[in-house]
């Protein structure tokens, strides 16, 4: 760790497309079944619905509205600062415009910043670095309007 190349790569490998300016937003990638026309997120190879193997891949809304949310506590890793060795991470579920919601992490972790209903967008955010020292990416929600 510490030899970050600067390159940013998703977490996971067709899970996402990583904003390539500065203008671009970037985007989650589902599967969309051509038989019945379900969508999921991660992408598949079969349809759930139909069990169709016709799918392809689709580009996800990068806003929504929070659905549901959880704040959870788990220990810090060392060194935690006392008081509190518990570091909070929001959870949530966002509906995407169409009617998918998908469970995604949450850049906001007080609860009383969060509300139901209220619009969200999506993020990107370095979780570590890989064995190469690119800055290994993950998606995450954020209130529309936050920084």
């Amino acid at each position: 760790m510490g030899n970050s190349t600067g390159k940013q790569v998703p977490f996971k490998e067709g899970m996402m497309k990583l904003p390539q300016s500065p203008s671009d937003k970037g985007y989650m990638v589902g599967s969309k079944c051509r038989k019945c026309g379900e969508q999921f997120f991660i992408r598949r190879e079969i349809c759930e619905n139909c069990q169709g193997r016709d799918l392809e891949d689709i580009a996800l809304s990068n806003k929504g509205k929070l659905y549901a949310f959880s704040v959870m506590y788990y220990p810090a890793p060392p060194p935690y600062k006392p008081p509190d060795p518990f570091v909070p991470f929001g959870l949530g579920w966002i509906e995407l415009p169409g009617g998918m919601v998908l469970y995604s992490l949450l850049t906001e972790n007080d609860p009383k910043k969060l509300k139901i209903g209220m619009e969200m967008e999506l993020t990107f955010e370095k979780f570590g670095e890989d064995k190469d020292g690119n800055d290994v990416m993950i998606c995450k929600f954020k209130p529309s309007g936050a920084n």
